[in-house]
């Protein structure tokens, strides 16, 4: 059985108008350009990033308003030599997207009619690492502790350190995505808010 170790989450809450195709896909972008795979390892994120797709029309206070619930889990590759790990160490981003009250509204954009979405869009980033437990090995039960405490507490640092700064730049690119206030360097877009498909 693994060993699991948190980092703490980062969230990105939005109320106000947007597209949620292109947000969707610019996000999947990202995970695809920053070697994120799914569970059973497609690149492409096809198979199984998608854990989770729940759509529900109609709630209690309104039959107009839509519910979204996705879940996604991602898997850092490793790269030998590079900056994201190694085989020991496994980096995850889970991320969930809950949008509430949303329903779909029509703006003028240039001179044209577009329909987008309207309400509340919750975004919950949470990556954590996975590294194997040293316990069920007989001879290294004994040093488990002392072994990730002590021999490997640097290179887990570095691994939380780096981990956490993707975490970080995700939740920067949504808010950039978004125009929400950031406090990460300005970077180019390479999606517009409104970019209709």
């Amino acid at each position: 059985m693994p060993v699991y170790i948190r980092i703490p989450s980062l969230d990105v809450v939005y109320r106000d108008v947007w597209v949620m195709q292109p947000l969707y896909r610019v996000t999947r972008f990202w995970l695809v350009e920053n070697d994120y795979v799914d569970a059973k390892g497609d690149s492409s994120m096809e198979s199984a990033m998608e854990v989770l797709y729940h759509f529900r029309r109609g709630t209690s206070m309104s039959p107009n308003e839509k519910e979204l619930r996705i879940w996604w889990r991602t898997v850092q590759n490793p790269i030998a030599g590079g900056r994201a790990g190694s085989k020991f160490y496994k980096h995850h981003i889970d991320i969930d997207w809950n949008v509430i009250q949303m329903y779909d509204i029509e703006i003028m954009k240039e001179g044209k009619k577009e329909t987008v979405q309207k309400g509340e869009l919750r975004i919950n980033i949470r990556p954590y690492i996975e590294m194997p437990d040293m316990s069920a090995v007989p001879l290294l039960k004994f040093f488990d502790n002392w072994f990730r405490t002590r021999l490997l507490k640097k290179n887990l640092e570095e691994n939380k350190k780096m981990l956490y700064q993707d975490a970080y730049r995700l939740q920067g690119m949504l808010k950039k995505y978004l125009e929400l206030k950031t406090f990460t360097p300005e970077f180019e877009n390479l999606h517009e808010k409104f970019e209709f498909v």
